[in-house]
């Protein structure tokens, strides 16, 4: 019985994350692209996105893109708090890898911040659906009213 499309596109962009070809921080084609690539529909492609995140490889942020979080990247961050995490960048003797390793962690960090601002984005939505006024939520979360208008135009 053949494999299922999903499984080969799943295993072959594990191969090359194991591989070290997409290292931690890349982004993975777009699901259009990967459609016209594979010649398989949507679902298919989402599927083998899952596989990829099951697997601990994959990250998807909304509305920016799926990006590799694990792989043989020992330079991956984690484990560390972020303090000790920036003093062994800063500890890095040679400048181009010392630039590679603060790059590495830009990225990790802007995934994590970009993954948070849609879990405080939902939250709020989750509040207001449950009848607390936006004003409200403003207030007991200290936003200006000024961010509260942000909500007001990218929430539900």
């Amino acid at each position: 019985m053949a494999e299922a499309a999903y499984v080969a596109i799943a295993d072959e962009y594990a191969r090359r994350i194991r591989e070290g070809e997409l290292a931690a921080g890349a982004r993975l084609p777009s699901q259009a692209e990967l459609i016209g690539r594979y010649g398989v529909s949507r679902s298919v492609i989402r599927r083998a996105i899952e596989v990829l995140g099951s697997r601990g490889l994959v990250r998807t942020v909304p509305r920016r893109g799926t990006f590799v979080i694990g792989g043989v990247s020992v330079d991956e961050p984690g484990g560390l708090s972020i303090d000790d995490e920036v003093d062994d960048v800063r500890a890095e003797a040679h400048p181009i890898r010392r630039a590679q390793l603060a790059a590495n962690l830009i990225t990790h960090y802007q995934l994590r911040i970009a993954e948070l601002s849609g879990i405080r984005q939902t939250a709020i939505e989750d509040a207001h659906d449950h009848g607390m006024s936006l004003s409200d939520i403003g207030v007991r979360l200290g936003l200006a009213d000024g961010r509260m208008s942000h909500v007001r135009r990218t929430g539900r």
